[in-house]
């Protein structure tokens, strides 16, 4: 289950518009997620709260094998809708295989003048965490200074310790004095550059003088959509041009249509007087096009291949959606000069009950929509057509409608020929496919995972009423070693 605090922190780059797949030190995200998943490993307890939509408070509480706690605060610029857990979308709380879609150019904040004066303010985050018992301090502040630059401030602060007096000492002397110790602090400067072709990032760590960068470059980017290019090179074909010659082969569809990514990136610590270097090739299919003459879609499919020069490490992921619950993903990795070797293999499953139809997306209401649904009201849920009726609608339907916002209602509580004939194509197939997702929905998720030492790994992530509950263990029966249960865990995450 993802803490709390990443899952605002991806909820203010959505709200932004930062593309936040579109970073070198994301390009194994996909297969991560079926390989990498953490397995809890104690009992832990967290609850959020969102006091206004700008502000959010969060608790954590860690049982075994001590008592440790922490208690975290989130402010941003923008509102963020997060919660409550009974009700919000599962699957944006897990962690899981996703084809990210082609990265976009950020756009600016959108402007607000008052007496001749820009107010709408600059987009940040701040994040601060107080650890229990140890009384240590972590926080991170990002901001925006430009559309295309995002700036973050990371730091871990611990308290100075006391250390033990020497007994080594002479006789008549003083007792020495405990002596504080600094523990090892650290101040992480990162500095984003995006521009959806490419990317940037800037890097440096105080704690051992460490400057780095890393660059991603895309293949092909044109963030255009499909059925623009079309529409803008010459609309829609006419009668004429859709004639085929008898001796004229159609074309056939196949293969997997997607955009290749490469980037790499190089560390050099001042301090240690150590160099790092790594390079890395991604290949992503393209999300399905909407519109009638769209290509038909590829299977979701991530490949990535890793190569490390100065140790000789070559890894390589391949992860794919083989079914519309079922995800799988293999990675192997060796060493070219030792010959080492090792692999994973992991995917998810969603089980569970399915969440039903929901009242489908939302959309906007015209001013005779508002008014129909305005006079449905008035006369206890059903339309009589009247000779005074002036709305131009089509009022032959008997259903009943919830009472709903001035402004906006719900698609599947508008009658047929009310909204949809007022909404664009675009708009009705980003809704349909919303709802359908909706549908199917579900509310658990099973994930395993085998490693190259016989190591199985599994957890289990679900809604059970008003909880997000994960639990997991990790045994080592197929190694060999006797060990049955390496470790075991429950998290359980409530959100008001």
């Amino acid at each position: 289950m993802l803490p709390f605090s990443t899952l605002l922190l991806r909820k203010y780059y959505e709200a932004i518009g930062w593309n936040e797949d579109n970073l070198y030190s994301n390009i194994t995200r996909s297969s991560a997620a079926l390989i990498d998943f953490p397995v809890p490993d104690s009992l832990l307890l967290q609850l959020a709260n969102a006091p206004t939509p700008i502000f959010f408070t969060s608790y954590a509480l860690d049982a075994l094998p001590q008592l440790n706690g922490s208690l975290n605060y989130v402010t941003t610029s923008e509102p963020l809708v997060v919660g409550p857990s009974r009700s919000m979308p599962f699957r944006e709380v897990v962690e899981r295989f996703r084809v990210y879609p082609t990265p976009t150019v950020p756009q600016p904040k959108a402007e607000i003048w008052q007496g001749g004066r820009r107010i709408e303010g600059r987009d940040y985050l701040l994040y601060s965490r107080l650890h229990l018992p140890t009384m240590h301090l972590s926080g991170l502040a990002s901001t925006r200074i430009a559309p295309t630059l995002n700036a973050q401030v990371a730091f871990v602060h611990q308290p100075a310790r006391l250390a033990p007096p020497s007994t080594a000492r002479q006789a008549g002397d003083a007792p020495p004095k405990p002596q504080p110790v600094l523990p090892p602090g650290n101040v992480l400067l990162s500095l984003q550059h995006d521009t959806g072709r490419y990317s940037g990032e800037y890097t440096y760590s105080a704690a051992d003088a460490m400057f780095g960068f890393r660059g991603l470059y895309n293949f092909g980017w044109n963030p255009e959509p499909r059925e623009a290019r079309s529409t803008a090179s010459g609309g829609e074909a006419t009668s004429g041009d859709s004639k085929v010659r008898v001796d004229e082969e159609e074309m056939m569809d196949g293969g997997l249509r997607g955009r290749f990514s490469a980037g790499g990136e190089v560390f050099f610590s001042i301090k240690q007087k150590s160099l790092g270097v790594s390079t890395g090739v991604r290949f992503t299919t393209l999300p399905p096009a909407a519109g009638p003459n769209a290509p038909p879609p590829s299977p979701p499919t991530t490949i990535t291949v890793l190569y490390n020069p100065l140790i000789g490490f070559l890894s390589t992921a391949y992860a794919a959606q083989v079914s519309p619950n079922v995800s799988l993903a293999t990675r192997f990795g060796v060493n070219v000069y030792s010959y080492e070797s090792d692999f994973a293999i992991g995917g998810e499953w969603w089980v569970g009950r399915r969440r039903g139809r929901t009242n489908g997306p939302v959309v906007e209401m015209t001013p005779e929509d508002r008014a129909v649904a305005a006079k449905r009201r008035t006369l206890g849920g059903r339309l009589r057509d009247s000779p005074d009726d002036e709305v131009d609608v089509d009022l032959d339907f008997e259903t009943t409608l919830t009472p709903v916002e001035p402004d906006e209602v719900h698609l599947a509580d508008l009658p047929p020929g009310l909204a949809r004939a007022r909404m664009s194509r675009a708009a009705v197939l980003a809704a349909e496919a919303d709802a359908r997702e909706r549908d199917r929905e579900r509310d658990g998720v099973l994930k395993a995972r085998l490693s190259g030492n016989w190591s199985l790994a599994l957890l289990y992530e679900s809604r059970v009423r008003n909880c997000l509950v994960s639990v997991g263990l990790i045994t080592d029966l197929l190694s060999g070693t006797g060990n049955a249960i390496r470790s075991v865990g429950l998290e359980v995450q409530y959100y008001s």
